[in-house]
């Protein structure tokens, strides 16, 4: 079973945000066991970036990275060819 992922978003002080996600890892008839990581960035840390969206993306990508490691599920890895995604090239 694949454990699905929880992301929340809170408005903190000051214009900070906590980013959140959260991975239920409990087993059928076992206790609860919960996983979780927080992050809290502020716009301003953005404001210097080239693209402030590729920047905030790259936050939430290194969130689910770390979760998926932390849990033993490993994101689904691309092959750096595009003939690979068409089936071209074996």
């Amino acid at each position: 079973m694949k454990p699905l992922l929880k992301w929340s978003c809170r408005e903190l002080n000051d214009g900070w945000v906590m980013i959140g996600v959260d991975v239920d890892l409990s087993a059928p008839g076992e206790p609860e066991m919960l996983m979780g990581l927080r992050r809290a960035v502020h716009p301003f840390q953005f404001d210097e970036a080239a693209n402030p969206v590729i920047a905030f993306a790259a936050v939430i990508s290194e969130m689910d990275f770390l979760i998926r490691r932390g849990c033993g599920v490993s994101a689904t890895t691309h092959s750096a060819s595009r003939a690979h995604a068409f089936g071209g090239a074996q």
